[in-house]
């Protein structure tokens, strides 16, 4: 029965250390990361012969000049821009230092450091990209200096600049290649108190073109995260922070090249005193897969055999897809819909008159949305299909589940759509999943991301259970008992629109 099995990957199981961390590796082990630094060999003299690099401020950046110029910027929440030093107060307040180190030549050695680490690819709903084990367990000798540069020389210099006690550091080395992304969030936990990233590029400086801009999110009137409207370019020798609050709503944007890599020591200045923040409370939409309002079957005269492969309808068929789900809680119909119905529904999905709807928050998904009003009568009728009556019927057939209400959205994915867990509570009911992408024939080798994972939660750690790829016309049936996230699409995906239809069923 191989003409069942499509573009689902069951168990895919995700290695764990410290935290979500899926694998280490040395970068000459990845293809796609291959910027200049990744040479043949490295010549890097051993410790004991490394004279101690003695680091410093930029000079114009510890006079009380400058100190009572930022104090009163940052107090009052006023931008300034001098001294290569910009105070940026929308959308919250972050601190831009150009030429932070009065000589940066100790950054060229971190560079050649970065290719000796054995890197840690972090990869969840959120994010994709590399990083280090914290900084204190490493033992080279540059970044060593760098980490203590930090710890003794910037911390009580922000903390003179921002009026603020700061207790500790924790810091990390990041590496972004091509594809890789860190989604919108504010980066507020525990006792973080100011954010802090250190840029180096190397000899050549990075073009804008790259991507990988610190992206700073203005937000709506109840407080949630809206649109980008600052974008902070990586640039060598400069450091930005800005401090933890209830608006630093920011992100990392895709980097686009193949041929370098976004190189940051960044991380968090803490404090003693547990900070009050405030998060606005998750409020249900009225509509869709995350609302609260099930709809109940439709009683539908539906002519299955124009809309379904003949081969489904097929009562040995239906067994044993029964069985497949019973073992392994999904399964993949490739060609589900009839050849002259698909062509119909591609033609008329793809119609500029639709009225698509944005939904969002972007820290919680950002895709698009057809309201069963907007559509044409066949999307109607595809609506209609997977809510029919006769339907709950064929999937009893399939699964032996006595389903008595639906969620549906018919979904529109392009570059950087995605969909995350949130706190959306997954574990309150066992569903069933329908899920059918639509698009070209090659929409499989045309998209990267874009695949609809089912994870388990463990302490806030995401195993990845089932996989399923963007291929048209499968229908994945999942029957889930876990949380569900899409992946970010990337901008270097052939294909710049597809569609999802999801269907959730409950009992």
């Amino acid at each position: 029965m191989e003409q069942y099995c499509g573009c689902s990957t069951s168990e895919e199981s995700v290695d764990q250390t410290e935290d979500d961390v899926v694998v280490s590796i040395p970068l000459d082990g990845k293809n796609l990361v291959k910027g200049y630094f990744f040479k043949d060999s490295i010549n890097l003299e051993p410790t004991a012969k490394i004279q101690k690099i003695s680091l410093s401020l930029r000079q114009e950046l510890t006079t009380d000049e400058f100190k009572d110029k930022f104090q009163t910027g940052w107090t009052t929440g006023t931008s300034f821009n001098s001294q290569e030093v910009e105070l940026i107060t929308d959308p919250f307040k972050v601190c831009v230092v150009k030429d932070v180190l009065e000589n940066k030549e100790i950054l060229n050695k971190v560079i050649e450091e970065f290719y000796e680490i054995n890197w840690n690819k972090r990869s969840l709903d959120l994010y994709e990209f590399f990083q280090s084990v914290d900084l204190k367990k490493l033992t080279f000798p540059n970044i060593g200096i760098l980490y203590d540069f930090l710890k003794n020389e910037v911390k009580p210099w922000i903390e003179t600049l921002i009026g603020a006690e700061l207790k500790s550091i924790s810091a990390t080395c990041s590496l972004y290649g091509h594809t890789d992304y860190l989604l919108v969030h504010d980066d507020q936990q525990e006792d973080r108190l100011i954010a802090f990233v250190l840029y180096f590029t190397g000899p050549r400086e990075w073009s804008n073109v790259n991507g990988g801009a610190l992206q700073l999110y203005s937000k709506d009137e109840r407080g949630e995260p809206l649109f980008p409207i600052r974008d902070i370019f990586p640039s060598d020798n400069q450091f930005v922070f800005f401090q933890v609050t209830n608006d630093s709503y920011h992100q990392v944007a895709e980097v686009l090249t193949r041929d370098d890599c976004r190189m940051t020591i960044n991380g968090w200045f803490h404090t003693s005193a547990p900070l009050t923040l405030n998060t606005p409370p998750y409020i249900a939409p009225d509509f869709g897969l995350f609302s609260n309002f099930n709809f109940e079957p439709r009683d539908l005269d539906i002519d299955f055999e124009s809309w379904i492969n003949s081969d489904y309808l097929d009562l040995g068929t239906a067994q044993y897809i029964q069985q497949q789900i019973e073992e392994e809680s999904e399964i993949s119909l490739q060609n589900f819909i009839m050849e002259a119905a698909w062509d119909q529904i591609l033609s008329e999905i793809q119609s500029t008159t639709l009225e698509w709807s944005r939904v969002g928050p972007p820290n919680r998904r950002r895709y698009e949305i057809l309201y069963e009003e907007n559509a044409t009568t066949v999307l109607k009728d595809l609506i209609n299909l997977f809510s029919s009556l006769q339907m709950f019927h064929m999937l009893k057939h399939y699964t032996d589940l006595d389903l008595k209400t639906f969620r549906y959205e018919l979904q529109r994915w392009g570059p950087e759509c995605y969909s995350l867990l949130s706190d959306y509570d997954w574990l309150s009911k066992n569903e069933l999943d329908l899920i059918l992408y639509l698009g070209p024939n090659d929409l499989s080798e045309s998209v990267v991301g874009g695949r609809t994972i089912y994870v388990s939660m463990e302490e806030e750690i995401q195993h990845a259970l089932i996989t399923v790829d963007p291929c048209e016309n499968n229908l994945n049936i999942v029957f889930r008992d876990s949380a569900r996230i899409t992946k970010y699409v990337s901008q270097s995906s052939r294909v710049h629109t597809f569609y999802i239809l999801i269907f959730s069923y409950s009992e």
